[in-house]
């Protein structure tokens, strides 16, 4: 009986073993097929996300909306986007006018307009960018308009209008209508003077009753 019981003991034990080195050998192959898994996902590029412009954002779309065309793209693909990155550009200009607008609002001194800027579309914001030059001459033009009279009015729509033209034209976007006319406050016309106003006033006294 007692041997019985050892042989069964024995047996038991035996069987234990095997399960556990089984065990032991399978979390390993395991943890060999997660690294290698792991390694293949971090040597693969990542996938571009669509953000309704091919992938393409910030300078990158800058340039390929104003003609250079990147590698693996065609020119059917990026006139299909010009509509919608009109859209971005249009956001943009106004956007850099409103952060001028703000700056000269809150005291802040004339500095240099951020880019790129975040602009927020229908699927997500996108990143975009501006030359510079044209960037900081829309940003100058929200910022001098605060405190600006007649005369400034007139300087700062012509050059916003300039600016956002010379933007258009490099993208072959159709630019309607001027953005001064949206964006730059209207001053009140000066009264036309009419035959009273210019009735000169007569130094003669009014004859007096008798």
């Amino acid at each position: 009986m007692a041997t019985v019981l050892l042989l069964a003991v024995l047996l038991g034990s035996l069987v234990a073993i095997i399960l556990m080195i089984y065990l032991i050998d399978r979390v390993k192959r395991l943890e060999m097929l997660s690294i290698q898994a792991s390694n293949n996902s971090a040597s693969q590029p990542e996938a571009q996300s669509d953000n309704g412009f091919l992938g393409l954002s910030g300078k990158d779309l800058w340039d390929a909306m104003s003609g250079k065309i990147p590698d693996n793209f065609n020119q059917a693909d990026l006139l299909a986007l010009k509509p919608r990155f009109a859209f971005v550009l249009q956001n943009h200009i106004e956007t850099l006018f409103k952060l001028g607008k703000k700056d000269a609002s809150d005291g802040n001194v004339l500095g240099t307009p951020k880019n790129p800027v975040e602009i927020s579309t229908l699927r997500g914001a996108i990143s975009s960018w501006l030359p510079t030059q044209s960037a900081a001459t829309i940003y100058k033009t929200g910022y001098e308009s605060v405190e600006a009279d007649e005369i400034d009015i007139n300087r700062l729509s012509a050059d916003l209008d300039e600016a956002a033209s010379g933007l258009y034209a490099r993208v072959e976007i159709n630019n309607s209508p001027a953005f001064s006319e949206r964006l730059l406050p209207t001053l009140p016309a000066a009264a036309i003077p009419n035959a009273e106003m210019l009735e000169e006033p007569s130094d003669e006294e009014p004859p007096q009753a008798l």
